[in-house]
């Protein structure tokens, strides 16, 4: 448990630097106001860590590597 809390510690930034974007373009895409940045950063902060635990196992999982390695090959 402790080395997938560690490799979710190391994907969280870039999952929520992921999610900010996309939040942040979706924002800027329908010209809402400056107030409504604020409550998108505290949702990516919040909606960032379950995805970050979610990949963590499958990052560590050879079996998952080597069982979905084909299926990135050939597509």
């Amino acid at each position: 448990m402790r080395t997938n809390l560690a490799i979710a510690a190391l994907v969280y930034p870039m999952v929520q630097a992921v999610a900010f974007g996309a939040g942040l373009l979706i924002l800027l895409a329908l010209g809402a106001p400056p107030a409504a940045f604020a409550p998108v950063i505290a949702a990516t902060f919040v909606v960032s860590a379950p995805i970050a635990l979610l990949m963590a196992p499958r990052l560590r999982s050879r079996a998952w590597k080597r069982r979905h390695a084909l299926r990135l090959v050939r597509s």
